[in-house]
């Protein structure tokens, strides 16, 4: 039921990027992202996610500091209407449930960024929330790319070297790593390591079960949609 649904609503966030880059044409390099080219993800988004959860883009803070750096989609409760008013336009980290960094084709350096912004912002979760250091942090780090040259597992090495090499805290990694038609790369916390799984036209609905699962965290959501995938397709993992 769900697999051919997501499989069709994949194959329009495809298209959808590629029509907006071809009417965008070529761009001179800018310290700023081009949101605008996801927009059908952002829309995809905002009708199958529970409605007391809302979508920004921009900057989060805390009680006492602010990330100081502009998030692809941020997925947050929203209190009431004004609340990032409130708050001078940011999101409050307290509020905060997933984040989520957008790339077209997935390149080594861009994992590696969003890692470093994985961990900045889970410091700013623990430390608004006083959470202890070896505790699960359930603030969900996601990286959706449309697609990749680099090999799954690739993606998952570099995972881990990075952070041996710089140190990370395992409950400041990246949660889940999605490239459409390809797979995902999701937070073994029983290892704390990383399982890849090639999940092919499946990754959009597996991405989907996962980020609702994410948003779950205190009972919010109370729909469990991984009950509802009834394929007995099997996926290669390592």
């Amino acid at each position: 039921m769900f697999g051919d649904y997501f499989q069709k609503q994949s194959d329009q966030l495809t298209l959808g990027l590629r029509e907006r880059l071809n009417k965008r044409g070529l761009v001179l390099p800018s310290k700023e992202k081009d949101v605008s080219v996801y927009r059908d993800f952002y829309d995809f988004l905002r009708e199958h996610l529970p409605h007391n959860f809302s979508l920004a883009t921009g900057k989060v803070r805390g009680k006492k500091h602010i990330l100081n750096r502009s998030i692809d989609c941020l997925v947050y409760w929203k209190l009431c209407n004004k609340v990032m008013d409130m708050a001078g336009g940011y999101v409050l980290v307290d509020h905060l449930y997933s984040f989520v960094t957008l790339e077209e084709n997935l390149s080594t350096q861009q994992l590696l960024t969003h890692c470093t912004m994985t961990k900045g912002m889970k410091a700013l979760y623990a430390a608004t929330r006083d959470i202890p250091d070896n505790q699960i942090l359930p603030v969900f780090s996601v990286l959706f790319a449309y697609k990749s040259s680099i090999p799954l597992l690739s993606h998952k090495i570099a995972l881990m070297d990075t952070a041996r090499e710089k140190e990370i805290p395992v409950n400041h990694e990246p949660d889940l790593v999605c490239i459409l038609d390809q797979g995902v790369i999701v937070k073994d916390w029983e290892s704390g390591g990383y399982r890849a799984v090639e999940t092919g036209k499946d990754t959009l609905m597996w991405f989907y079960v996962l980020l609702m699962e994410y948003l779950d965290r205190d009972g919010k959501v109370g729909f469990d949609a991984r009950e509802y995938i009834k394929s007995s397709r099997e996926y290669k993992e390592y």
